[in-house]
C-alpha cells in the first residue's frame, strides 16, 4: 500500500549517527510514510546497520551504491524509488522531531500549496544550538518570495532540502534531478528549479529538524572545489530564474 510521504535518507560513512537518524523516523507520530535509505558505498559499518533496520521494518527500503557517486546521485536514486505523493529528504547524520511527518502531511492536507517548509536547529556535535528560535510564524507566499528566501544565506528556509516537503508529481513530470556535477549548493539549485515550477509555498519556522554541523563535513572544509561549486551553482540559479521569467512573459 502506497504511503503518503516518501522520506529519502542519504548515507555515507555515518555508522556513528545513522541509528539516531532512523530511530527518530521510527518515532514519528504520523506513520503514513515510507523510508528509502540510499547508501553511497560506505566503507564503515553503515550498510550493515541499515540492512538490519530493513529486515525489521517492512516500510524501510535500502539501496546501496557499488561506487561512491556523491549526495546528488544518492538523492536521485531515492527519487527514482519513491512512490509517495509527497517527498522529503533527511541526511543520515541528522535527526528529526517526532512531529516532523505530521507537520508536512497536515499542512498539505489543509492548504492548497506545492511546498511546505519547517524550521531547524543548527547544532554542533556537542548539541549546542547555534541559531535562535523566536516567535512562531507562518505564511503562504508566491514564487518570487520563496526564491528570495531559498537563495538567502540566513533565515529558516534557505537552500536545504531536509526542511522542505515537495509534490513528487511536479518533480517527476518536469524531470527534476539534483546536479551531479556539484558537491555544494546542489540543493539550492534544485529548490530554485522546483520553485519556478510550483505555485504556492507554505513557510513555517517551527524547528523540527536537527542539522548537526560536523567539523569534517564538506561545507566546513574550504577548498578551491567549494569556490568553483558556489560559482557554478549561482550561475545555474541565475539561468533558471532568467528562463522562468522569459517563459512567463511568453505566456502573456
Amino acid at each position: 500500500m502506497k504511503k503518503k510521504l516518501s522520506i529519502i535518507m542519504t548515507a555515507y560513512n555515518v555508522a556513528d549517527y545513522i541509528s539516531s537518524a532512523i530511530d527518530s523516523v521510527i518515532a514519528q507520530t504520523n506513520q503514513d510514510f515510507d523510508l528509502i535509505i540510499v547508501d553511497d558505498c560506505s566503507t564503515d559499518s553503515t550498510q550493515e546497520i541499515i540492512r538490519s533496520y530493513e529486515r525489521n521494518y517492512d516500510w524501510i527500503d535500502v539501496v546501496c551504491h557499488t561506487e561512491n557517486f556523491g549526495v546528488s546521485t544518492a538523492r536521485n536514486t531515492g527519487l527514482a524509488k519513491a512512490d509517495g505523493e509527497l517527498v522529503t529528504f533527511i541526511d543520515g547524520d541528522d535527526w528529526v522531531e517526532p512531529n516532523y511527518v505530521e507537520h508536512f502531511l497536515s499542512i498539505f492536507e489543509q492548504e492548497n500549496v506545492q511546498m511546505v517548509t519547517c524550521g531547524f536547529f543548527n547544532e554542533n556535535e556537542n548539541g549546542k544550538v547555534k541559531n535562535k528560535f523566536t516567535k512562531h510564524k507562518t505564511s503562504i507566499v508566491g514564487r518570487d518570495e520563496v526564491v528570495k528566501q531559498i537563495i538567502k544565506m540566513t533565515g529558516t528556509v534557505m537552500g536545504y532540502t531536509w526542511n522542505k516537503a515537495y509534490v513528487r508529481s511536479i518533480i517527476e513530470e518536469n524531470h527534476l534531478i539534483f546536479q551531479t556535477d556539484l558537491d555544494l549548493m546542489e540543493d539550492q539549485v534544485f529548490n530554485v528549479e522546483y520553485a519556478t515550477l510550483a505555485k504556492n509555498f507554505y513557510l513555517d519556522n517551527q524547528p523540527l529538524y536537527h542539522y548537526i554541523s560536523r567539523k569534517d563535513s564538506i561545507t566546513n572544509r574550504f577548498a578551491m572545489e567549494n569556490v568553483r561549486d558556489i560559482g557554478v551553482a549561482r550561475l545555474k540559479v541565475h539561468r533558471t530564474l532568467k528562463e522562468s521569467s522569459r517563459n512567463e512573459k511568453d505566456k502573456i
